[in-house]
């Protein structure tokens, strides 16, 4: 129970309280924030959302610049009826209302061979609903040509072989995470003439830890008429799963005199690789200083010492491969110097990560620490305190990009190392395509090449 002096005490309380929350309600008014009365809630809607529609496939179009989205309506829940369905191309930021008819929403005016990954939803007369699995297709004409109901004769089966990561980078296992600069390569078995029909076939996506699939813009750049090498317009996501997906079974290849080209039956299948987390290294040559970005965020600086005059360490991408010894030895022999003042024999060199065939490495340098971080004086490798060379062994794996800028060396050229097609001109790399320039076999013989590994590198 409460007494009478309790609850005049109490009563008194409310009325204080009441008081001071008035004052703060009008001085937050007076410091600009505005104090009304309610506003009323808006009523739910009478009728549900439309659920997700299902997207089944995304299919090439009749022109080169064409995609259909085929989809499946949602499962009616009791809502009213959908009136439209809308798409997406960027996620579900802009959103378009589909012209077609029920199942399928053709898009038209878009870029040949790039990869599009698209997303649809339903539109009643409460508003646009739930958001659909996402799609990816990729423009390029009218496939069903390159697949006849009846193949032609006479005729010859082309197969293919799959290299998850290319150019020498030294690995092939699929569930071995690489990095984000990795290149994958289909090598078949004879000289393609329709080079087109092959990419037309070649669906490029990456799922992301949590499911989501999307497409990867990128192109397919022959490097001679049996192989083809694809690379995206950026790198790859990190920590995702890499697919490529072929239907280059029984598709029409071309002809060799008479011989129409057939895709093997046994290229109906899937090829998969995995990237890690996405390490990205930029290596300044006028700062000397190298700057570790993992996942888009910096992580690590440590100071180098790179090229001195006349061996200047290459510019360019450059990918870490798979050579990495924990202790290697450098001589002058390798690099051909033949002056008696400046041969050296360097033997056990910690922490060595190899970078190109033609002989840069990141490596440990005791005898240059006077220099990391001030100037140049190596011949051309990547010289670091033995605990910073130490970590880039230790927490990089191959495909890990490495991108060096302002050494006053030349461009690392596109043979040299699994990192070299990165250094293509992106305008240059799509001339290497069939369905992205007129000429697609122009300068697909000029940028390969043969480096012969060097195993002794400049210091």
């Amino acid at each position: 129970m409460v007494s009478a002096a309790g609850k005049v005490f109490y009563s008194r309380r409310v009325r204080t309280f009441l008081r001071l929350a008035l004052a703060f309600a009008a001085g937050l008014s007076g410091i600009g924030l505005i104090v009304g009365p309610a506003v009323a809630a808006e009523p739910f809607p009478s009728t549900p959302f439309p659920s997700a529609p299902a997207i089944t496939s995304v299919n090439s179009g009749p022109a080169a610049t064409e995609l259909q989205v085929l989809y499946a309506a949602p499962v009616a829940d009791g809502g009213s009826p959908i009136t439209s369905y809308q798409v997406s191309l960027d996620g579900g930021t802009n959103w378009f209302t589909c012209a077609g008819t029920a199942g399928v929403c053709p898009l038209g005016s878009l870029t040949s061979g790039q990869t599009y990954s698209v997303v649809l939803r339903g539109v009643n007369a409460s508003g646009a609903g739930a958001i659909s699995n996402t799609g990816v297709g990729v423009p390029a004409g009218n496939g069903s040509a390159d697949k006849p109901k009846v193949l032609p004769k006479p005729r010859v089966r082309v197969g293919a072989t799959f290299t998850a990561a290319s150019n020498n980078l030294g690995v092939s296992n699929p569930a071995v995470r690489l990095g984000v600069g990795t290149l994958p390569k289909l090598r078949f078995s004879r000289d393609i003439p329709n080079k087109a029909a092959v990419e037309r076939n070649l669906l490029v996506t990456a799922t992301n830890q949590v499911g989501v699939v999307r497409g990867v813009p990128g192109a397919w750049g022959w490097l001679d008429d049996r192989t083809a090498v694809f690379r995206p317009r950026t790198w790859w996501p990190g920590n995702s799963t890499i697919t490529i997906k072929s239907t280059l079974d029984n598709s029409v290849l071309g002809q060799s005199g008479s011989t129409y080209l057939v895709g093997s039956t046994a290229l109906a299948r899937t090829y998969t690789f995995l990237t890690g987390n996405s390490v990205v290294i930029k290596v300044d040559g006028k700062t000397d200083q190298m700057t570790v970005n993992i996942d888009g965020v910096k992580r690590k600086s440590f100071p180098v010492s790179l090229g001195t005059t006349g061996w200047e360490t290459t510019n360019g991408v450059k990918v870490i491969s798979v050579d990495k010894e924990p202790l290697h030895t450098y001589t002058s022999e390798a690099l051909d110097i033949t002056d008696p003042d400046e041969q050296y024999i360097l033997p056990d060199v910690p922490w060595n990560t190899r970078l190109t065939p033609t002989g840069e490495f990141i490596h440990a340098a005791p005898w240059a620490y006077s220099r990391i971080g001030q100037w140049n004086g190596s011949h051309g490798c990547t010289n670091m305190f033995e605990a910073d060379a130490k970590w880039i062994f230790e927490n990089t794996v191959p495909g890990d990009v490495v991108i060096y800028s302002r050494t006053g060396g030349q461009t690392v050229q596109p043979w040299n190392g699994p990192g070299g097609l990165w250094n293509i001109p992106w305008s240059n790399w799509l001339k290497k395509s069939a369905l992205h320039s007129a000429t697609p076999d122009t300068a697909a013989v000029t940028d390969s090449g043969s480096a012969t590994p060097v195993t002794s590198a400049g210091v």
